[in-house]
């Protein structure tokens, strides 16, 4: 989901909020109900705590989110944020083991052997010495085996009732959630600040490979997300937006724990650090218990922020992708990101020409053309803490081609532009007070929403403002934004084409 689809979708949240009458007793009613109930703390090493008293049912919704995704790796480092993700259900010293002691002499041995193979890999993959060590990696990690625990926090977590128990990475943060039984919060308190101070990356190796034949059947194995992969990287020739969350292919093969491990210590720090809890509570007990536990993480510096930004696009970026699939095709147009007035004007745009069958693309290209089958659009793409893309999307209707499908929505930007009406935003400006999304039904889609500005954009706020921010979009900003930013030399275009097409 990109970033400006998010934001529209927590204005959803707002309608559900409504009927759940809130703890203090007031009558709550969107906005106002946030203003009034959403606390916030920040504990002396930096952590940041957002506690929401919410709901009938005695559940907590608590997500645990990091500042850091793979928009803050290297070429060295690509891939680490969402390896990291996965090492980190691998248990402590104490949870996922039988017999820490014992493990952790095999642990280091396993891991001088890993670091000794993909040394040699790199640098000489030929070297004889390479299957040998591969031989003896393998008896050190069967050996191993029998002291792992698997899935140790699944076992934790299911004894207590907890459902939903998983992670996700992204280029712009990596974030952990759970619920649980509100009268849990102390025992998930415990066993999260843990994880977090004492993490063990037992099985890396093993893991390593599961990643690879993840990648391989995400992203190598598929024309869409292999077009997307390469669309970014050419929209992105500098900034390290154009990373694949999961990693370059070879960069996976090759991840030095020790790289992974230095990430580690690097970002999950308590200043890049939220935690989220929404549902039934005393929120002045829930910062007492999170202070407890999570108060025990030290503090540390702030590691160098991303310097490099992307130049000036100076001429239209185009690539093709050939795959056995369905021709598709990619636009984006470079933008600035939140909080600009411009970033809030790409909303507006977004809604009018693709949100719904009476939008100006669906209508044009799909229903009376009849040239696509499908078409759509996004703001803020493919992050928001950096500056980013607008981006449209089609898929052609046999037998018409990418080409017709792309000359038609450049007319249509440009029918836009001379034709954008006060009631065309005002329609956009009202879906958006008026859309409900089953999401925010719960607790957990609130916190995401919250947890998601706060990480992010540095401030769960911004939400209450946004409303207020795309009223002020008037024709003429429309109009400007896409004469400045919706440019042949400020754009990027891929395309998948059928690769027994090809000439």
């Amino acid at each position: 989901m990109t970033d400006g689809i998010r934001r529209v979708l927590c204005l959803g949240a707002m309608l559900f909020l409504l009927p759940q009458a809130s703890s203090y007793g007031e009558p709550a009613a969107g906005f106002d109900f946030l203003k009034k109930n959403v606390q916030t703390r920040t504990l002396g090493n930096g952590i940041s705590v957002i506690a929401l008293n919410r709901g009938y049912s005695p559940t907590l919704a608590l997500i645990i989110s990091f500042r850091v995704g793979s928009s803050d790796e290297s070429y060295q480092t690509a891939g680490a944020a969402h390896m990291l993700e996965h090492m980190l259900f691998k248990g402590t010293d104490v949870i996922g083991t039988r017999d820490y002691k014992k493990e952790k002499k095999l642990l280091d041995e396993i891991e001088g052997i890993g670091e000794a193979l993909d040394g040699l890999r790199i640098s000489n993959p030929g070297d004889r010495r390479i299957p040998v060590l591969e031989k003896k990696l393998r008896k050190l990690e069967n050996d191993h085996a029998k002291f792992v625990v698997s899935s140790p926090y699944d076992r934790i977590y299911s004894e207590i009732g907890g459902v939903g128990f998983n992670a996700a990475t992204s280029r712009d943060q990596t974030y952990y959630f759970i619920e649980v039984p509100s009268g849990k919060l102390e025992l998930w308190a415990q066993t999260e600040s843990e994880r977090l101070r004492n993490p063990v990356f037992r099985e890396y190796y093993k893991e390593r490979s599961t990643v690879v034949e993840e990648r391989l059947m995400r992203y190598d194995s598929k024309g869409l997300e292999g077009l997307v992969e390469r669309f970014i990287a050419a929209a992105f020739i500098a900034h390290s937006y154009r990373h694949p969350i999961i990693g370059w292919a070879s960069g996976i093969r090759n991840m030095s724990i020790k790289d992974v491990r230095d990430f580690f210590r690097t970002y999950y720090i308590p200043s890049r650090m939220t935690i989220t809890v929404v549902g039934r509570q005393e929120p002045d007990k829930t910062f007492a218990v999170i202070e407890k536990y999570f108060g025990q993480i030290r503090a540390a510096d702030e590691p160098s922020p991303v310097k490099t930004r992307e130049p000036a696009t100076a001429g239209e970026r185009r690539l093709e992708y050939y795959f056995d699939a369905n021709p598709y095709v990619l636009i984006g147009w470079r933008k600035p990101t939140f909080p600009s007035e411009i970033d809030f004007a790409c909303d507006v745009i977004a809604g009018i020409l693709a949100d719904g069958k009476t939008s100006r693309l669906y209508r044009s290209l799909v229903l009376e053309k009849r040239i696509a089958v499908s078409v759509d659009a996004w703001n803020g793409f493919p992050g928001a803490r950096y500056d980013n893309l607008f981006v449209i999307a089609a898929a052609p209707r046999a037998p018409h081609t990418v080409q017709e499908v792309e000359a038609a929505i450049y007319e249509e930007i440009g029918r836009l532009a001379a034709e954008v009406s006060r009631e065309e935003i005002e329609k956009v400006v009202n879906r958006n007070e008026s859309s409900t999304v089953l999401d925010f039904q719960s607790n957990k889609g609130i916190a995401s929403t919250l947890s998601h500005y706060q990480t992010v954009l540095g401030d769960w706020t911004y939400l209450l403002r946004y409303l207020d921010e795309i009223r002020l979009v008037t024709p003429e900003r429309v109009r400007r934004t896409i004469d400045e930013y919706f440019t042949r030399d400020n754009r990027t275009v891929g395309v998948l084409l059928n690769k027994k097409d090809r000439k």
